[in-house]
């Protein structure tokens, strides 16, 4: 009999990974997983009980870089943190389509109960009804670009999502 191959969980979360941003994660099976990780599925099957569970820690992995990669803070501090945030945002949906389509378009991953749930993690320095509504529009220019509805660019998206914020803003502070 032929020894049985070890394939370590990091390994195959990682090569999972590669192929949700390669080829999105509805895509991803556990004999292209085995294929990329040249053995059977055998080893994938040792180490998850099912492709289920492989998935939930793609998603948890996809989630720690989704976070880091929104999170970085601008080399410059010319541009407010939530407004590069925003910019960061975006630009994640256009280089990691996806990536972003698993976190924000499926019916993968955890549920918000509120979109202030939002700001529960994230440092916001403004108004959390203003972060909220200016975070919506936000994702609204994210999904376009992701699905390539448009081509808008860098420095008009700086505009809109600057305007969508002070117009917010001035209405929020309208209200009180």
């Amino acid at each position: 009999m032929p020894p049985q191959v070890k394939v370590p969980k990091e390994a195959i979360v990682d090569k999972a990974f590669e192929l949700t941003r390669e080829y999105g994660f509805e895509k991803v099976t556990a004999r292209m997983l085995a294929g990329e990780l040249n053995c059977s599925t055998q080893p994938i099957f040792h180490v998850f009980k099912n492709m289920d569970e492989l998935r939930t820690e793609v998603y948890e992995k996809t989630v720690r870089f989704f976070e880091k990669y929104v999170l970085k803070k601008p080399k410059d501090n010319s541009t407010p943190y939530y407004l590069n945030m925003g910019l960061r945002y975006i630009e994640f949906a256009q280089k990691e389509k996806n990536l972003f389509r698993l976190l924000s378009m499926s019916d993968s991953g955890t549920r918000l109960k509120s979109f202030y749930d939002l700001t529960n993690n994230i440092p916001v320095p403004i108004e959390p009804e203003v972060f909220v509504k200016t975070w919506i529009f936000t994702h609204g220019i994210a999904t376009l670009v992701s699905t390539n509805t448009t081509k808008i660019s860098q420095k008009e998206i700086k505009e809109m999502i600057t305007e969508a914020g002070t117009s917010f803003d001035m209405y929020s502070k309208k209200k009180k």
